[in-house]
């Protein structure tokens, strides 16, 4: 007959979480992690440092003024000083740049130059224009057609006139 494992169960996982960070929140940053081992199982004890008497439990001489590890994550996500900062814990007042790149604040919508504003538009609605006149205006007069070409053709080559005229040989593009 083979041995199971015991079900786990949704109370036991969050009996076993909670002792977990309860112990956790009581350990000192600088103390070597043991967990605690499982006897229930009937395993050996691995965890145990080989050689000594002890089961693999942290001590408990944390400085009762420091803060907790969970305080220390909750003040580095609120922003918020610690009451007693650490060597790692240096801010500046005047420090107001953190290093992270902001993005200078796009023009608005609409400011481009007109003449390159009404290209774009010639360009791209021009051919849809020929698709609708074929699909739903199959009689339209010959002069309307020649005319969405010939937007089409003005706006194309107004832009393609706009592109840079030479080009730098020493430039391998990687500039920004």
């Amino acid at each position: 007959m083979s041995e199971r494992e015991p079900e786990h169960n949704e109370s036991t996982d969050e009996e076993v979480w909670l002792d977990l960070v309860a112990r956790l929140e009581h350990m000192d940053a600088s103390e070597p992690v043991h967990p605690e081992p499982d006897h229930s199982a009937g395993a050996p004890d691995a965890a145990a440092p080989r050689g000594s008497g002890e089961t693999g439990e942290a001590t408990q001489s944390r400085d009762p003024a420091a803060p907790t590890p969970a305080e220390r994550t909750r003040a580095i996500f609120e922003n918020q000083p610690l009451a007693s900062a650490g060597p790692r814990d240096y801010t500046s007042e005047d420090d107001e740049d953190d290093g992270r790149f902001v993005p200078p604040e796009p023009p608005p919508l609409g400011t481009g130059e007109p003449l390159v504003v009404l290209s774009w538009l010639g360009t791209l609605a021009g051919p849809l224009l020929l698709l609708v006149f074929a699909m739903f205006w199959r009689s339209a007069p010959l002069p309307v057609i020649l005319g969405t070409i010939a937007v089409f053709a003005g706006s194309a080559a107004y832009l393609l006139f706009r592109l840079p005229q030479h080009r730098d040989e020493d430039d391998d593009g990687a500039a920004v």
